[in-house]
């Protein structure tokens, strides 16, 4: 018997001897299995007492697929009472597919059975009706046409309706002829027609693209924007013309579904000079709106067909557009066209201070696709790294490195290259500080989150901007955390000052002390669920603080944070030096970032030696540093590729803050798999770690008290035991990865399975086998079944092929 079929047969077993619970288990591990073998058995579970098993064993026959369980299924469908039975018979009858259903399920769809039972003021024959009117979509029963338009009539059953039509596409030609007659028949509700029209949507026919072509011009607002969200869900390219006219709608909601359905049947369907000669002569449309709408349309079409003369010079005019979004979008679109004779126009709007920042932003992307370099650009350019709007610097900054990466010098100062900084040279400068905030007043700081990923501002009038600049200019120490509220001290004597607690705590003891009557409960609590409690409380205040510390930076620091981030693209030792100097950097921020951009650069651009130069300040990092840049320091250790690292993460997986266990094990398996021979890569280690060293550590880890931790460690084992050929330690690892799913709450059973997979499948599965036997209970016994599913959750459909 293999693996696989002792799995079948104990889960078998286990739906008759197993408590309610087990049958349920056993039931859905069946069915995600998908194996015949079982069909019998879960047939017999049809009739179990507990309506839980029963609904469980349909879904698996159903998952399963066999017909052997069809007329089982129609014994039920046609005598259980519970509607909730009936409904999963009827889902699974129409997975399985057998014609032989028909007649039963159009009887259940038109009629209420008298045996069926109401679920208190719920009538559950409206779930089965509905199940059984899409199995017979499925089933494409020709019988059930005329039942079913008649019961789309029937006032009672209008929840229903979109299923019908649904049902009655799938059919045939002539259910989908009827549905058609529904959308073009003004005389019914307009209710009806939209329906009609959703359900078209997914018909390839072409008698309903020609029905929903129609249909953009029904009188109700509400059809003509269903038709347009149809057609393009249908990619009906060829009523782009015709969706253009709705732009000019009166009714908002069917402009927003051209718009949306321009905009997807555009991207879809690359043909530009269809595209544009569509479009061309609405450029000059009165709507600002539908002007931005088709700056984007065309955007895609421009790299193979740049914009004509005259195109170009109606979307040069855009750009001064009153509407933020439409001048934005011009400009986005003059950056793709690649035409440099819009630089003048792009560099006026960057330069602009007072202009939104969303056109200024596209402004500076437009700058550096369009790839030229002078010292004009660089000069406009150098510039908006220090404004005060933080999208500009990005954006700027983003553009400084695209003309590194690409730019070209303009014919005029070929010969003047040495007389201005390089673009690179600008970046450095950025983030080594030399490029200070444009105006001395406070300004408004940046919202940064713990990752110190940006979250961009909306524009902003500047009365507004003004306003929070003032009240900022008043916490002229943001960047400190901020103290936490002291609660009331009392008069406890000279030697014992109590000391000094959020409002959090406060309240805390003040409740711990009035249970256990004491005036100083963090002395002599001896309570384990409240000392436990009163350690979360400390904990969540540690971290309140960091997320207050974190939270806001100074626009200087986020020009310099911006520019590390933005560093990482670029090529050559220069920008690797520069990187490596700023993780000695007295500003956490930039050190945090500046460890990031060095991993990407490894990940990128491969382990070039310049970047080993960092590898000694990393690992002190990982040591000594604050949390958030010993994980980034751990992450990037293991991008380098360098195993002098390997003791270092060893030694961090034992840190305290489950986050950072997570991020060392993570990376020191990395690191293991993915690194050079020291000798071949030139690397001095002075400690080599061998892989087998390293996963007798990940199992000391398979008993942390968090789960992310022991599901990083039984991950890493996997790995790391994979092309070794140490069984019996790989039996005892994969005993801990089972046992350590007891001992947490039970929530990662499925991760751990996934786990599993990484060894061997005979071993995993006997050893879970011995659990689930062994197993005191049936809560311990759905997490071995849990994990039983996840380990041959893609083996059930090739065995039985085999």
């Amino acid at each position: 018997m293999t693996p696989y079929e002792e799995t079948l047969d104990t889960l078998c077993k286990l739906l008759e001897t197993g408590d309610d619970a087990d049958r349920c288990y056993a039931s859905r591990a069946l069915g995600t299995l998908g194996d015949a073998t079982a069909v019998d058995r879960l047939i017999e579970r049809l009739r179990d007492e507990d309506l839980d098993v029963a609904m469980d064993a349909a879904e698996a026959l159903g998952n399963i697929g066999s017909r052997k369980a069809v007329p089982a299924l129609l014994e039920s469908l046609q005598n259980d009472p519970s509607g909730e039975v009936c409904t999963m018979v009827a889902r699974a009858l129409g997975q399985i597919g057998d014609p032989s259903a028909g007649d039963a399920l159009l009887a259940m769809a038109t009629e209420r059975p008298e045996y069926l039972e109401w679920d208190d003021d719920w009538d559950t024959w409206w779930d089965v009706q509905r199940e059984a009117v899409k199995a017979l979509g499925v089933l494409r029963a020709e019988q059930a046409l005329d039942a079913l338009t008649a019961l789309m009539d029937d006032e009672s059953q209008q929840d229903i309706e979109p299923q019908i039509l649904t049902s009655l596409i799938q059919i045939s030609s002539a259910g989908e002829g009827r549905v058609i007659e529904r959308l073009l028949n003004q005389d019914r509700p307009a209710l009806n027609r939209r329906r009609a029209a959703n359900a078209l949507g997914r018909s390839s026919s072409i008698e309903s693209t020609r029905a929903l072509g129609r249909a953009l011009t029904d009188p109700a607002a509400d059809v003509r924007a269903a038709a347009a969200r149809a057609l393009a869900r249908k990619n009906a390219s060829t009523y782009l013309s015709a969706l253009a006219l709705l732009l000019r709608d009166p009714e908002q909601e069917v402009r927003q579904a051209a718009v949306k359905a321009i905009t997807h049947l555009a991207h879809k369907n690359h043909r530009q000079e269809e595209v544009q000669q569509a479009f061309q002569d609405m450029l000059t449309d009165p709507d600002s709106r539908v002007r931005a709408t088709l700056f984007g349309i065309l955007l895609p079409t421009v790299a193979d067909r740049p914009l004509s003369e005259s195109s170009f010079e109606i979307v040069m005019t855009g750009t001064g557009d009153s509407q933020a979004e439409t001048a934005a979008a011009a400009c986005t679109l003059l950056g793709a066209n690649g035409n440099p004779a819009a630089l003048p126009r792009l560099l006026e709007l960057l330069a602009d201070e007072h202009a939104n920042p969303m056109v200024r932003r596209e402004a500076a992307t437009a700058i550096g696709a369009l790839g030229q370099i002078d010292s004009q650009i660089l000069g406009t350019l150098e510039t908006a790294v220090s404004d005060s709007q933080q999208v500009v610097r990005l954006a700027a900054l983003s553009a400084l490195m695209a003309l590194e990466k690409g730019g070209r010098l303009t014919a005029d100062e070929t010969d003047m290259a040495d007389s201005f900084p390089t673009p690179l040279q600008i970046i450095i400068a950025a983030l080594e500080g030399r490029i200070k905030p444009a105006e001395e007043q406070p300004s408004p700081c940046v919202e940064v989150s713990l990752d110190t990923r940006v979250t961009q501002p909306d524009p902003r009038t500047e009365a507004t901007q003004d306003a929070e600049a003032a009240e900022d200019h008043q916490n002229a120490d943001a960047a400190t955390p901020s103290q936490l509220p002291q609660a009331p001290t009392e008069d406890t004597g000279e030697t014992d000052a109590a000391p000094v607690m959020s409002t959090l705590d406060a309240i805390a003891l003040a409740n711990v002390e009035n249970m256990m009557g004491t005036s100083h409960p963090e002395k002599d609590i001896q309570d384990e669920v409240t000392r436990e409690y009163l350690k979360i409380v400390e904990e969540n205040k540690e971290i309140m603080k960091r997320m207050r510390s974190s939270r806001r930076i100074r626009p200087h620091q986020d020009i310099r944070r911006l520019a590390a981030r933005v560093l990482a693209e670029a090529p050559g030792p220069e920008a690797v030096r520069t990187l490596i100097q700023a993780l000695h950097d007295d500003d956490m921020i930039v050190r945090r970032e500046a460890a990031e951009a060095i991993g990407i650069m490894a990940r990128e651009q491969g382990n070039a030696e310049e970047l080993m130069d960092a590898l000694g300040t990393l690992m002190t990092q990982l040591a000594l540093s604050d949390l958030d840049q010993k994980i980034a320091a751990a992450r990037t250790l293991a991008c380098l590729g360098n195993r002098a690292a390997l003791l270092a993460l060893m030694e961090a997986t034992a840190a305290p803050e489950a986050t950072l266990r997570v991020a060392a094990i993570e990376s020191l398996v990395q690191l293991s798999l993915n690194s050079r021979n020291p000798e071949d890569a030139d690397h001095m280690v002075v400690r080599d770690l061998p892989p087998l060293s390293i996963a007798r550590k990940l199992l000391e880890h398979l008993d942390d008290e968090d789960t992310g931790v022991r599901v990083a460690a039984a991950r890493g084992l996997g790995q790391l035991l994979a092309p070794l050929n140490e069984q019996q330690f790989t039996r005892k690892a994969v005993e801990s990865i089972i046992t350590s799913t007891t001992t947490g709450t039970g929530e990662e059973a499925r991760l751990l399975g996934r786990a599993l997979r990484q060894f061997d499948a005979g071993l995993a599965n006997e050893l879970l086998l011995d659990s689930l036997h062994q197993a005191e209970n049936s809560v311990k016994r759905s997490l071995f079944i849990e994990m039983i599913e996840e380990l041959f959750a893609d083996q059930g459909a090739s065995d039985q092929a085999a």
